[in-house]
């Protein structure tokens, strides 16, 4: 679906054999039906009974939340949905994803590396200097074989081993809509999933995580610990964006379109034909989460030249093993090479691991779409949502000193770790919003000098100041009471020791340590700003 080199080879079994002598036509359409032949199909009661289900699914997600209380109220209803959902899936769940079911250790896929290492090489995957092994906290990584110096370059992926999706791809599900690439991406994925070992991207498939800690995979116990923190709506409006899409993909298989009898007279047909037979939630999750914590773009090859780049999502085999820790970025796709090449950031010795930066993140966004958290993030902050209010008669006033200094009339804004604490965006907002309506035609007079607001030494009235880190200090209280007060009941667990956190505790331990330690984090930022905020207003 849509790759690069799609049939460009032999499709070949995980032992070697090959899988078909034919890359398209009829050949093609043999294996896919030998895969389908090997899932198992609902009984009549229980797809009625799943259509059912999906269709009160997509009901309720429709529905916009009023505030965080209803956002939780939706949150636990579609949870329980989802849970009968995959009461009713298993056989086929089991079937079409066994390990996934099963949740095997680190060994497991450690064991399938040596398959996969061949077919990375066979591929044109340049990695000496490089092997995968098992890191504690972090499942599977990267290990240096030899000195490593700063700047080398040691892994290059060419792109025909690279798992993307383009635009005129089999399956065009959908369409246009914002991050249809991930989306198209992560379908693709399922489908190559579904054929199991008539997929020639089988030896990539084997070693990925049979499951992740993404938000997807929380409890609703898990996802309780998140309230109160700036983490907690993002993380249920992504559980509920991946939920319509789920019902999206099965309403078009099961609902909106006949059972297919098996044949196909068009290509297109190809994505619906494996989503009758395969698709299921605990699968589509399991594509999703893969994507999430793993894409990278790269540049469209199915583009006119002179056009403007276009950049679509993808998965890079044996380069995606390795983890982060803070840097720079040293991965770029090489137009010329037509390959993905990885240079070290740092030197790195023989038996140690070798790292990647992932870019300038919060730990907010590395929970809810990596799955983890990073201790020593440089790049940490808590955002908190601003707005300016609809009844303020001065609204307009205050709302063109905004737009001439680019910020939105209700936005979120960033609380920083030290040194920094406050954003200058942030400062600015609070500084207007909190200004008389003689300072308003002050500043509105002088537009050309607003960018001044935005410094910490602008010069302004005491009491305007004064009024300004006020508001910063009650707000930041607040968020500290509120985020203290969810989370006093779960913090009431013993806690665990920076040893077991860094890590990676107990097996089955890893989303419980990363929301202690998320929490931790976001609850330092906001207590350095509060008393930052403190000190300024007693100047």
């Amino acid at each position: 679906m849509g790759k690069n080199n799609k049939r460009n080879k032999k499709a070949k079994q995980s032992n070697g054999a090959t899988a078909s002598s034919a890359s398209t036509g009829a050949g093609e359409d043999v294996e896919d039906q030998q895969a389908a032949r090997s899932l198992p199909s609902l009984n009549p009661k229980k797809r009625n009974q799943l259509n059912k289900l999906v269709e009160e699914l997509l009901d309720l997600v429709e529905k916009q939340p009023a505030n965080p209380n209803d956002e939780w109220k939706q949150y636990e209803q579609l949870q329980q949905l989802l849970k009968q959902i995959m009461i009713l899936e298993e056989s086929l769940s089991l079937a079409v994803c066994p390990q996934i079911s099963d949740s095997p250790d680190d060994q497991t896929r450690l064991a399938k590396v040596e398959a996969f290492s061949a077919w990375a090489k066979e591929g044109g995957v340049h990695s000496e200097g490089l092997e995968i092994a098992i890191f504690p906290g972090y499942q599977l990584g990267l290990r240096a074989t030899r000195q490593l110096e700063k700047e080398e370059l040691v892994l290059s992926v060419p792109r025909k081993l690279i798992f993307s999706e383009e635009s005129d791809s089999d399956c065009r599900l959908f369409g246009n809509m914002p991050q249809a690439t991930h989306l198209n991406l992560a379908y693709d994925l399922v489908i190559e999933k579904i054929r199991g070992e008539f997929s020639e991207w089988r030896p990539y498939i084997d070693v990925l995580p049979a499951k992740y800690n993404t938000v997807l995979y929380f409890s609703t116990k898990q996802m309780e610990r998140l309230r109160g923190t700036a983490a907690c709506s993002l993380a249920l409006r992504q559980c509920r964006v991946i939920a319509k899409q789920f019902g999206f993909l099965y309403r078009y298989a099961h609902i909106l379109t006949e059972t297919s009898s098996g044949n196909r007279s068009l290509p297109g047909d190809r994505g619906l034909f494996f989503a009758q037979h395969g698709l299921c939630y605990k699968l589509y999750r399991w594509a999703v989460s893969t994507v999430m914590t793993r894409q990278n773009l790269v540049p469209s090859e199915k583009q006119e030249s002179g056009d403007s780049p276009k950049f679509i999502s993808a998965l890079i085999p044996y380069w995606d093993m390795a983890n982060h820790r803070p840097g720079k970025i040293t991965s770029f796709y090489g137009a010329v090479s037509r390959q993905l090449e990885c240079t070290a950031q740092e030197a790195c010795a023989a038996g140690e691991q070798f790292f990647i930066y992932y870019g300038d993140r919060s730990n907010t966004d590395l929970l809810v779409h990596n799955g983890f958290v990073d201790v020593d993030n440089p790049k940490d902050y808590v955002n908190i949502r601003v707005g300016l209010s609809p009844t303020d008669a001065l609204a307009a006033k205050r709302a063109s000193i905004l737009d001439k200094l680019n910020i939105r009339h209700t936005a979120e804004l960033r609380v920083l770790p030290a040194p920094e604490f406050i954003s200058k965006e942030l400062l600015a907002f609070v500084r207007v919003f909190k200004m008389s309506a003689e300072q308003l035609d002050h500043w509105c007079s002088e537009l050309e000098r607003a960018g001044d607001l935005l410094h910490i030494d602008c010069a302004l009235e005491t009491d305007h100041e004064t009024r300004t880190w006020q508001f910063l200090e009650d707000r930041l209280k607040l968020l500290l009471a509120v985020l203290d007060k969810e989370l006093r009941e779960a913090d009431e667990v013993k806690e665990l020791s920076d040893l077991e956190l860094k890590d990676g505790g107990k097996p089955g331990q890893e989303i419980e340590l990363m929301l202690l330690l998320y929490r931790r984090l976001e609850r330092s930022i906001l207590a350095g700003a509060l008393q930052y905020a403190r000190e300024h207003r007693k100047v």
